[in-house]
């Protein structure tokens, strides 16, 4: 677990959720929902990877779907907090790229 990358992600979620906050109350009890977990990232106090963290009901029974910057924050956050990418999936996307150029 990268602690860099985890702490921009959790800055990256935290900006997404507020540009919606304001006028949708389920992305403020998003926000409320993960507050914690971002907290303690960005002070660096996750130091082993997560089994789960809170959110993802809101993307798969909520409404939130329809933001798509707000979703694609939360997975970059939950993939870093529970572990980071498995090298498998590194090594598919270094092909993937190679076969680009």
């Amino acid at each position: 677990m990268d602690q860099e990358r985890l702490k921009q992600f959790a800055l990256e979620l935290e900006d997404a959720a507020r540009r919606y906050a304001a006028m949708d109350p389920e992305v403020r009890s998003f926000a409320g929902s993960v507050e914690g977990v971002s907290a303690d990232a960005k002070a660096g106090r996750i130091l082993t990877p997560l089994e789960h963290i809170p959110g993802d009901y809101y993307f798969s029974e909520g409404t939130l779907r329809k933001y798509r910057d707000l979703e694609h924050a939360y997975s970059k956050f939950q993939i870093e907090v529970t572990g980071g990418e498995p090298p498998a999936l590194i090594a598919f996307r270094n092909r993937v790229n190679a076969q680009k150029n």
